[in-house]
């Protein structure tokens, strides 16, 4: 139950951790950015081997963080209200969903929620400002109890993980309102819409939501949502539960297909196109699923990674550094417009009832494993070692790099690790460019004609048909091609 919401003013010596006003100009752009602390009280649950939960401990009282962006002028509010789980892997709040949409975001009026999802990001928010948010807790109820041996992520034991989803709801249901409690209760004159998003690891936590806790109540809280960058798993229901002792989102053995009651669009990057276990669209009552997979990207790129932080403030001292691969460059598929189309097609299968198009996979092929003993699969390539298929850009259709979900990383020690998240791109010399497009003036009339065909798909916005040719044009200008 939220008891209270109060406004964290931003000053010249305080402000919010992970601030976007400055980055994304909103004085330019009519946006607002404020943080609020959320004060309240929830249940810790645990689940029984149907994943139903139970209440292990009630009422335990909680101060949570969130960051709103909305616009100043309340008539350019289009009615969306996209609440993000704020992704903790790095023990920092990423608001990767905003990163990758909100050009898309501000364009059209939408109100952004970002919302601490995990406890594990609190030491970061204590270092940056220990005044500001002091106030910050999830409490552990019951510290006593055994950790387990398998946890993905270390165990914090002053803190619960498992909070989160009485959180999630009480602050889902409070947007539905124009009480006094509601920080945008000024925008509640008109119909509005609410969608539940996240990145990574935080698609975890909606699937355990829905497969959970919405038929525990029965309550449709979100009007859609979008996951991105994840896959089917069951986040764990508390802290000291671990991934492995949690079966799949589809359970009962049914892994044909995922959905929910109200839209459900699933959007996966290669890095985990093949992990990430959905098998089928759905229209069916009650199973409401679309899956999208972008070719050409990774999970971590130039974009989302070292053009939003490279001279962010707030990361001085961080453990996050640009990319240090050893292969190429940083990929930089331009995937963040195929945010926005899916974006687009969820509002427009919440608002009008209009079905999301489906969209072609990214081709697999089988691959027999060298002792004969079985097989895998993977993606399909090009001439150009570029994967076929799926959701496609002029880049892909016009290669000027070879782009990769994976890099090397070298250690501190001197050796290397396979990482499979930071993707690279090797780019094409420029003779190879010239030898294959002929000129810079040749190279955009066939991006444009890609684009427009790509529009014509339904991969491309026509609103950003403009600004992906432009872009895609001066990838190969910057790779040699005149």
């Amino acid at each position: 139950m939220i008891e209270k919401v109060r406004l964290i003013p931003t000053t010249e010596k305080s402000h919010p951790f992970a601030r976007a006003a400055e980055k994304c100009h909103f004085s330019e752009n009519g946006y607002l950015e404020e943080e609020y602390f959320v004060y309240g009280t929830a249940n810790l649950y645990d689940a029984d081997e149907n994943e139903k939960p139970f209440v292990i401990a009630s009422d335990v009282p909680y101060v949570n963080r969130m960051l709103i962006r909305r616009p100043e002028n309340v008539e350019r509010f289009s009615g969306n209200i996209v609440i993000e789980l704020l992704n903790p892997t790095a023990h920092i709040d990423i608001d990767r969903m905003w990163v990758n949409s909100w050009r898309y975001f501000v364009r059209h009026g939408d109100i952004y929620i970002g919302m601490v999802s995990k406890p594990d990001v609190f030491d970061s928010l204590f270092n940056f400002d220990r005044e500001r948010y002091a106030e910050i807790n999830w409490p552990n109820p019951l510290p006593e109890r055994e950790v387990p041996q398998n946890l993905m992520f270390p165990l914090q034991t002053q803190w619960e993980n498992g909070l989160l989803w009485d959180i999630m709801m009480d602050c889902g249901r409070l947007f539905r309102t124009a009480g006094p409690q509601n920080p945008i209760s000024q925008y509640m004159n008109r119909k509005t819409w609410l969608y539940l998003t996240g990145w990574s690891q935080c698609t975890g936590f909606i699937n355990r939501y829905l497969r959970s806790f919405y038929p525990m109540t029965r309550e449709l809280i979100f009007d859609g949502y979008l996951n991105a960058g994840g896959g089917a798993q069951l986040a764990p229901i508390n802290s000291y539960r671990s991934y492995s002792a949690s079966r799949n989102i589809f359970g009962n053995g049914d892994q044909s297909v995922f959905g929910s009651p109200v839209p459900f669009i699933a959007l996966n990057t290669e890095s985990e196109n093949q992990r990430a276990a959905w098998s089928g669209d759905s229209d069916a009552p009650g199973r409401l699923f679309r899956s999208y997979q972008i070719p050409g990207s990774a999970h971590d790129e130039k974009n989302n990674l070292d053009d939003w932080y490279i001279n962010d403030p707030d990361m001085k001292g961080r453990k996050w550094k640009p990319y240090q691969g050893l292969e190429g460059e940083v990929n930089n598929y331009p995937y963040t417009y195929l945010f926005h189309m899916t974006f687009a097609r969820l509002f427009s299968w919440v608002r009008d009832g209009i079905p999301a198009p489906h969209m072609p996979f990214i081709e697999l092929e089988q691959v027999e494993s060298d002792d004969g003993s079985g097989h895998s699969f993977k993606n399909r390539t090009d001439g150009f070692d570029n994967a076929v298929g799926g959701i496609r850009t002029a880049a892909l259709d016009y290669p000027t790099a070879r782009y990769y979900n994976w890099s090397t990383q070298p250690r501190e020690d001197g050796t290397v690790r396979h990482d499979w998240l930071y993707g690279h791109a090797e780019p094409f010399s420029a003779a190879f460019l010239t030898e294959l497009y002929g000129s810079l003036e040749n190279y955009r009339a066939l991006v444009e004609k890609a684009t427009a065909r790509h529009v014509q798909q339904g991969f491309i916005l026509p609103e950003d048909a403009e600004d992906m040719i432009c872009e895609v044009t001066g990838m190969a200008a910057a790779r040699g091609l005149k």
